[in-house]
């Protein structure tokens, strides 16, 4: 990724209750799935493995969050369980086909869940971090980065 990209999400993930945690993570996994079916296009074959490890990681995080409590869940699972096996199929076989299935399925969950977010206001999981304001200045069109209301404690607390 490149800096600008990981500053935007540190500052979204930093942010972010637990319903967005959950769309930015989805969001990472598409992503991640776009630039694998780009390296098979390119056909690179050192870039899609990197990828594709990134993307079992983030599909392994997004199977790790379910909450088994909830019946959905379980659904859910059986949803993962297919895709991993796809995930899975397109690794070996350096296949775009497995990974349009995934990122359709995947995009189809994403929209769900956004939906579901909108009725949910539940605060920020990470407490006493830093809020961020960026913007342009009177510099010759730079961007400048102010932080407001600076903590002595700036540890973290989940």
């Amino acid at each position: 990724m490149v800096e600008d990209t990981v500053k935007t999400y540190q500052n979204k993930i930093i942010n972010a209750n637990r319903e967005q945690l959950l769309i930015i993570t989805y969001e990472l996994f598409m992503g991640e799935i776009d630039n694998s079916i780009e390296a098979i296009n390119n056909e690179d074959e050192d870039t899609f493995n990197q990828c594709m490890t990134k993307v079992h990681k983030l599909h392994r995080e997004l199977t790790d969050t379910l909450d088994m409590s909830y019946e959905i869940s379980r659904y859910l699972l059986s949803l993962y369980i297919y895709m991993n096996k796809k995930l899975i199929e397109a690794s070996i076989q350096f296949n775009i086909e497995p990974l349009t299935e995934v990122k359709k399925l995947a995009n189809i969950l994403l929209e769900g869940f956004k939906e579901a977010a909108k009725g949910q206001n539940s605060k920020s999981l990470i407490k006493n971090s830093q809020k961020l304001y960026a913007g342009l200045t009177y510099g010759k069109g730079t961007l400048n980065e102010t932080i407001i209301n600076e903590v002595e404690s700036r540890g973290f607390k989940a």
